[in-house]
């Protein structure tokens, strides 16, 4: 489900998701955009995670920014929509292909991107979160805690 909002139709999640869309603008540049924190906008770990990972790739344009129906749309039209997804804690990133707008179908090409990059965050972010690789936000947490020898239990080695 696309949530949107006001007279213009401003996206403003999908599901119970932030929302990204990568595109190409009218330069040919690409550009990463996510609705602004403006009180509607859930303010995503997830969703902040994938502003702070691109923005330190530094390979596009990112901005936070309205994005209206009516935008996604034409962009789609004009064949320069390359990504739409949807970014959360249980799901990660979930990309979209297509979206049931006024009785039409619009159909999006996420999905048929060579190396796309919903695919690159998913595994960029869950290698983080699974110590896969070393990032700053990530904590190594000892698996023996002290708790467990300050009650005298024992380990098995």
């Amino acid at each position: 489900m696309l949530w949107l909002y006001g007279e213009d139709r401003q996206i403003t999640e999908v599901g119970a998701m932030n929302v990204f869309i990568f595109y190409k603008n009218q330069n040919g540049e690409k550009v990463l955009a996510t609705p602004p924190l403006n009180g509607m906008i859930l303010p995503g770990i997830t969703r902040q995670s994938v502003l702070d990972l691109t923005k330190e790739w530094d390979e596009f344009r990112v901005e936070e920014r309205n994005i209206t129906m009516d935008e996604l749309i034409e962009l789609n039209e004009n064949n320069k929509i390359l990504e739409f997804f949807g970014t959360g804690t249980a799901a990660v990133i979930s990309p979209v292909s297509s979206i049931l707008y006024e009785d039409a179908d619009v159909q999006l090409p996420t999905m048929e991107q060579s190396n796309p990059l919903y695919a690159r965050l998913f595994k960029a972010i869950t290698d983080i979160q699974y110590g896969r690789v070393v990032h700053p936000w990530t904590r190594v947490v000892d698996e023996r805690p002290h708790l467990y020898e300050s009650q005298n239990y024992k380990y098995a080695n």
